[in-house]
Parts: C-alpha cells; structure tokens; sequence
C-alpha cells in the first residue's frame, strides 16, 4: 500500500496525486491520500492513517517531503491504536525521526 501524505500543488515539478494512484493501481498497489499540510494534524488524518494501516495486506510506504510528516502521522495512529509511546518513539528514531513534536499528544492518545 502506499499512503501519499503529500498535498497536491506543494511541489508543482512532483508527481501529484492523480498520477500516483494510477501507477499504484497499474501495479496492484493500494493507495490512499492523507495530505498533511502546514496547519498540522487533525483526528480524521490520524484515524484515516489507522484505517489504512488496518486493511494494508502487506508492507505500507508512507511518504511525504522528508519523511517527517508520514513519521508524525504513524506515530499518533499507532499510539491511538494503543501503541506504547516510549516504543514508538525509539522506533521512529530507529528511522532517523524525532517524534518530539507531537510526543504530548501520543502520550495523550495512548492513555486513552
């Protein structure tokens, strides 16, 4: 599966969404479009992102301008799922990302 978190129009020169799905869907790829754009994130990007990783058969690449988005996303799904904060953090930093941003509000939807 692939899960774009790149809005349309943020890079003019890049592949948009469009074209993105139907390369997927020529090569029997899911995919789905959660943009994250610089307001942040919201409860229906998070539980779009669970969605996806609960019906994924196999292997997701998630991907945005860095990395950094895509990171952040996973790492509050997956503590809302009820992932423990303190692993997701080392996973995420494991890959090279700092979840400190948004970790307040892992913590939060893990005790949820």
């Amino acid at each position: 599966m692939i899960v774009n978190n790149r809005p349309d129009g943020e890079e003019p020169s890049a592949p948009q969404g469009e074209d993105i799905a139907a390369a997927a869907a020529a090569a029997g790829l899911n995919y789905v479009a959660i943009p994250i754009g610089h307001s942040g994130f919201s409860e229906p990007q998070v539980d779009a992102m669970i969605a996806a990783l609960e019906q994924a058969e196999g292997p997701i690449l998630a991907y945005c301008r860095s990395g950094t988005r895509s990171t952040l996303l996973w790492a509050l799904a997956t503590a809302k799922q009820g992932g423990d904060p303190d692993t997701i953090a080392r996973a995420a930093a494991r890959a090279g990302y700092d979840i400190s941003p948004v970790r307040p509000m892992v913590d939060m939807l893990a005790a949820r």
